[in-house]
């Protein structure tokens, strides 16, 4: 009888060494297939990893048949992220584009315009024929960067006006400089490659 619990016991512990040594191979097995698994994974393009990190001063768009130079910015924040007005002089297409998002998925291309009332920009408003409706109204802290910006305070009432089909319309009033208001329309991110700037 105590043969046979000593034998019994010692099967036991046989068969808990082996069940353990089964568990870390098969550990084991799944980590280097899990490694081998990311080594394969294409790394992200360039393109992905500058839209991460939003547009900046001197990045270069290429759009259409256009180079767009991001020569300066004026930063819009309201307690977080508003959008991001960048001066492309030289430019034929536009005078502004507006970054709306901070990876920059939803970007637009603007000109400056006249069509906006003075006072307090209306909830709905008609440019260019078409009728769009107030997005965003706010006042925001605005940091200047870069190079070709109008004068512009530090702080602004801004209100973010668009339609259906993608037309945009950007306002920003200052205290103390002249208003910014610009209309264009929104462009499909992937119409737009990033030469990153310095």
């Amino acid at each position: 009888m105590i043969i046979e619990m000593l034998v019994a016991a010692g099967v036991m512990a046989a068969g808990t060494a082996v069940a353990g040594f089964v568990r870390s191979r098969r550990r084991a097995s799944r980590a280097r297939a899990e490694a081998a698994k990311q080594a394969a994974a294409p790394a992200p393009d360039a393109a992905k990893a500058a839209r991460a990190r939003g547009l900046r001063v001197d990045d270069v768009l290429l759009y259409a048949d256009e180079e767009l130079w991001l020569a300066g910015v004026l930063d819009l924040d309201e307690e977080g992220f508003v959008a991001r007005l960048f001066r492309t002089p030289g430019a034929k297409r536009c005078d502004w584009l507006v970054q709306l998002d901070t990876e920059a998925d939803r970007v637009a291309v603007l000109r400056d315009t006249t069509e906006v009332p003075t006072g307090s920009v209306p909830e709905r408003l008609r440019i260019d024929g078409m009728l769009l409706s107030l997005v965003r109204r706010g006042r925001a802290r605005v940091r200047s960067e870069g190079a070709q910006l109008p004068a512009a305070g530090e702080t602004a009432r801004y209100a973010i006006l668009a339609a259906s089909g993608g037309r945009t319309l950007v306002v920003l009033d200052f205290d103390g400089a002249r208003r910014i208001a610009a209309s264009g329309e929104l462009v499909p991110r992937e119409m737009l490659d990033l030469l990153p700037g310095s």
